[in-house]
């Protein structure tokens, strides 16, 4: 679909033919976003907080709704995205301004921490001195919105020529390597940037809508959040997973390279030099990934959000239990109630599992 006009500003969306795009992220609820409206459809919401906001859908198809939506991610990286697609409520980066970017020359002082650090670890040397370029140039960008836009494009090509979608280990050598594949797609590897950099673009230009009621990102931790202050009636929580092996999702091991991009200028200081695939500092922190400590963690989280209500996503394999949780949210909720599962995949999973609502009010 050819969604620019030539010198003119993308059509003008709204709620109803505004299109979240596919963000290829670890743990999305993109396929079940439907099940869980309908699960919460008779709920009276009117300030939400998407509280492990990730990708931003759940806040995004609420916005949708006519909520209001607090936005919040540990990360950087996912609030600036947060910032493109949710926040962001009728700015668009046109097509005249994307050519104009890939175009720009920069100046001779534009560092190359990218090309001089994480050679042989992600992308071709070329590719990663281009990454750094358009780092420079998307910093220098003065509308908040627009550079959010081309923050999204540029990590979203990240992504998606990268072997699994992520940034866990230094395999270059796999979409280099000459031999039989049972996954991913070289083609889709070897693609280069700028296009991608326009086509996701496209797509953020596409999800971008006039809400009617507030949006506000932040970043940092939910307990820091004081529901208070943003008349945050409602709590949606979906947390970083533990198996019921004890294995952790650490997002931050998985995103680093982007959540690098995001504080270029610090770079340097926070990369754990140990790992072949230099991940930030903050991989292996257990508050959410140990299977000791995540126990505590929820405690203080439900015991902070006591006041409002909670809509928890939850896998049914989990630690803790589905039976563990709602026991705990017992403890600060009249009503607690488990909606139906669904069966689902997640992504890069070889097995299906089923999803879980928990409601508290």
């Amino acid at each position: 679909m050819n969604y620019w006009i030539e010198n003119a500003l993308p059509l003008e969306n709204n709620a109803s033919t505004a299109v979240f795009p596919q963000t290829r992220y670890q743990g999305s609820k993109a396929k079940i976003i439907d099940w869980i409206l309908d699960c919460t459809h008779g709920m009276k919401i009117h300030t939400l907080l998407d509280a492990f906001g990730g990708t931003g859908i759940v806040g995004y198809h609420f916005k949708q709704q006519g909520k209001n939506i607090v936005y919040n991610d540990l990360m950087k990286c996912n609030a600036m995205m947060a910032v493109a697609l949710l926040e962001n409520q009728g700015t668009y980066l046109e097509k005249r301004e994307v050519e104009e970017l890939l175009a720009e020359d920069v100046s001779a002082d534009c560092p190359h921490f990218i090309e001089e650090n994480y050679r042989g670890i992600f992308y071709l040397d070329e590719e990663n001195r281009w990454l750094d370029e358009m780092v420079y140039k998307i910093r220098r960008m003065e509308d908040r919105y627009k550079q959010a836009i081309a923050w999204f494009a540029l990590m979203q090509g990240c992504i998606i020529k990268r072997p699994y979608n992520l940034f866990h280990r230094a395999n270059l050598s796999v979409r280099l390597s000459k031999v039989h594949r049972s996954f991913g797609n070289k083609t889709t590897w070897d693609t280069p940037f700028p296009k991608y950099f326009r086509q996701f673009v496209e797509e953020a230009d596409r999800a971008v809508f006039l809400g009617a009621g507030r949006v506000r990102v932040l970043c940092g931790d939910a307990l820091a959040i004081e529901p208070e202050k943003y008349d945050i009636d409602t709590v949606y929580i979906d947390t970083p997973y533990v198996s019921s092996k004890g294995v952790g999702t650490d997002y931050v091991d998985f995103y680093g390279f982007l959540e690098g991009m995001m504080e270029y200028d610090d770079w340097g200081k926070k990369i754990l030099a140990q790992y072949r695939h230099k991940p930030l500092v903050g991989k292996g922190d257990k508050t959410w990934t140990g299977k000791n400590e995540i126990y505590e963690s929820f405690e203080r989280l439900f015991h902070h959000f006591r006041h409002q209500q909670i809509i928890l996503s939850y896998r049914e394999d989990g630690i803790p239990s589905v039976p563990e949780l709602v026991r705990l949210l017992q403890k600060y909720h009249k009503h607690v109630s488990q909606v139906h599962a669904k069966e689902y995949q997640y992504v890069l999973s070889q097995r299906r599992t089923k999803e879980v609502l928990i409601l508290a009010q």
